[in-house]
Formats: structure tokens, sequence, C-alpha cells
């Protein structure tokens, strides 16, 4: 059984509470986090200087960031909307590659609902303007050696479009690029029967692991498929990497703690 390096998502507090959240990572010897970057401001104007601080604190307390998500926060995008400047897509994804070489990882996470949701196109369609999407972006990809992770999202939480797991391996194997893989999230089983066959039959294209409680919370109570999901992962020598994804307008120390606490009790 080898030791994973674990990750917590930013997501899970407020910037003004990261030196005692940092300081907790490091006594629980995390590796360290997934970045949102609007998690630490307002805006994208001026966001590699902001994130520049932001990493040079990280640096220094040798916590490393294991991939970007939250991506398309606060833009208004719609790759399916006839209207939408695909333009102004890459535009803003060069701004999330410059972010990853200032924060030296190089995995984006590939999800949000508003950005792919669908309308009324048949899937068929939408299938072909994603692929289009993608292929697109594999030349910017492959030149600063970053991995895009799609993300299948469960239609209780809004998605439209690729919200079954199937889906959204058809669409990376269709691709067939070394730069566009999974991020597989947990949250694929919170409302169906957990399927570990389905995940180590695409095992080879999956480059980031998320798991997460319902709703998002925090860790507190693990479900019972979270923690067969994660006994299944202990045994598995190819996994390397485990993210944890918690959501929280507020930062709530005490959940904080009891679930930091908890993922140290199943990884150990």
């Amino acid at each position: 059984m080898n030791k994973k390096s674990i990750f917590l998502s930013n997501l899970a507090w407020q910037t003004k509470d990261q030196k005692k959240i940092i300081k907790t990572i490091k006594h629980n010897k995390f590796t360290g986090i997934d970045f949102a970057p609007l998690q630490i401001t307002n805006s994208w104007n001026n966001i590699n200087k902001k994130v520049k601080k932001y990493f040079s604190y990280l640096k220094k307390n040798k916590i490393k960031v294991n991939a970007i998500q939250g991506i398309f926060y606060k833009k208004k995008f719609n790759l399916f909307n006839p209207n939408q400047s695909l333009t102004k897509i890459i535009d803003h994804l060069h701004i999330i590659i410059k972010l990853c070489h200032t924060l030296n990882c190089n995995k984006i996470i590939v999800g949000s609902s508003q950005f792919r949701n669908k309308l009324k196109l048949k899937k068929i369609f939408a299938d072909k303007i994603f692929c289009n999407f993608l292929k697109k972006t594999i030349p910017l990809l492959e030149k600063n050696k970053i991995f895009f992770c799609l993300e299948t999202i469960p239609k209780q939480y809004n998605e439209k479009y690729l919200y079954n797991f199937k889906d959204t391996v058809n669409i990376v194997k269709k691709i067939n690029s070394k730069w566009i893989k999974i991020n597989y999230d947990t949250s694929i089983f919170h409302y169906k029967k957990i399927n570990l066959n389905e995940f180590n039959r695409n095992i080879k294209i999956i480059k980031n692991i998320q798991i997460s409680e319902k709703q998002f919370k925090y860790f507190t109570n693990p479900s019972k498929k979270n923690i067969k999901f994660i006994n299944k992962l202990k045994k598995n020598n190819k996994i390397k990497d485990v993210s944890f994804e918690m959501i929280s307008n507020n930062t709530d120390f005490t959940k904080l703690d009891l679930s930091i606490e908890n993922i140290n009790k199943l990884f150990n």
C-alpha cells in the first residue's frame, strides 16, 4: 500500500482564515491544495499578480498546488450558445494556463454546469461542439504540458450535459489526446450505486481524483460509499494523489478540523 499525497480544495475556507488552515494542513502532513482562483479575490482582473502573492505564501509553507478548479466562475460563458465567442473562451484559457505556471501545477479541472448547458441541443450536436472546443485547446495544452481534466457532474447539481460518467469517457476516448483526461469526482455516486469496475476499466484516462460528500459538505460523517472508495484507492499503487472537495461560504473550523481528522484516519 503506497502513501498518497492528500490535497484539500481551498473552497473549504475563507482566505482570511488561511494562516490557521495552512498550519492545520501542515500539522496533518497533507501535501497541499486544489486551487480555485476566485476564492482569493472577487474578479479575474489582475488575477495573476494576486495569485503570485498567494503562491509565495504557499511556497514559504511548503504547500503544493495539485490542480486549478473553478476556471469559469463568474464568467458568463456558455459553449453551446450560438452567440458565444470561442475566441473569448480561449483567451480566458490563456489566463488559466498562465496561472498554472505561476502555481507550478499541470492540471485544470473542467466542470461548470453553466459553461456546458447544452440548452435545447440534441446530445449528438452538443458532442460535436464540445469535441471541437477540446480539439482547439489541445495545441495550447500540449505546448504548456497542461492536462484538461473533464468532470462528470450529477443531474441533481443542475448539469445538463456530462452527467453520465460513460458519456465523459466516450468524449475523452473520442478526442484521444494525452492532454484530455478525466477528473473523477465521487459526486457521480452520490445519487447512484458506486461502480468500481467502471473506475478500474477507465483508470488510464483518469488524471485527477476528488472526493466529496453530498452537497459538498464537510467530511464530518463520511458516507459508506466514500469509505469504500477510499479503501479501494489505498490498495491501488497507480493512484498517487487524492483531493477532497468541501465548499463553505464561511470557515467552520470545528467541522473542518474534524474532516481533516477523518481523512487522516481513513488513509492511515
